[in-house]
């Protein structure tokens, strides 16, 4: 199962290996993190659980692309390991909601408040990720307005 979560704080390997490892059952030697643009020679390809992140520009920090390979008996929600690694690392944890706008997130705090999050990347390249909203007020994201979020009602 693959996952995607963005940071809002740059949060170290080791940090995410562990908040990994708690989430999916296994041990911190059976997850491989990695810098995606980084020795790709150098990973664990048949690690239970793989991450590559990236740096990004602007309200976020990192994208960290999960994946749990299909033998791993514990396969938990992306909110769930969005809100472990929200905890494990002290920073806000992004991942995509299921609606339609591509805009669609929700944002998981540290202390584990739950909120709707508006996502706008520029045009720019590589580009500069905004939070633009939220509907709940989040510490990390201070220039983002509070707000409800329209498109959501209409969506539902």
């Amino acid at each position: 199962m693959a996952y995607n979560l963005l940071t809002v704080d740059p949060v170290p390997p080791g940090v995410v290996a562990r908040a990994l490892a708690g989430c999916f059952g296994v041990a911190v030697r059976d997850v491989d993190v990695a810098d995606a643009d980084g020795d790709q020679g150098a990973r664990d390809w048949e690690a239970a659980v793989l991450c590559a992140y990236d740096v990004l520009r602007g309200d976020l920090a990192r994208a960290l692309d999960v994946y749990a390979q299909d033998f791993v008996a514990g396969q938990p929600a992306e909110g769930e390991v969005a809100a472990a690694l929200a905890k494990a690392a002290g920073t806000t944890v992004l991942f995509p909601a299921d609606e339609a706008p591509p805009s669609a997130y929700w944002a998981v705090t540290p202390d584990g408040l739950l909120t709707r999050a508006r996502l706008e990347p520029s045009d720019d390249e590589p580009p500069v990720f905004a939070v633009t909203a939220v509907e709940a007020p989040v510490p990390q994201l201070p220039r983002a307005a509070v707000e409800r979020f329209a498109e959501i009602v209409r969506e539902r």
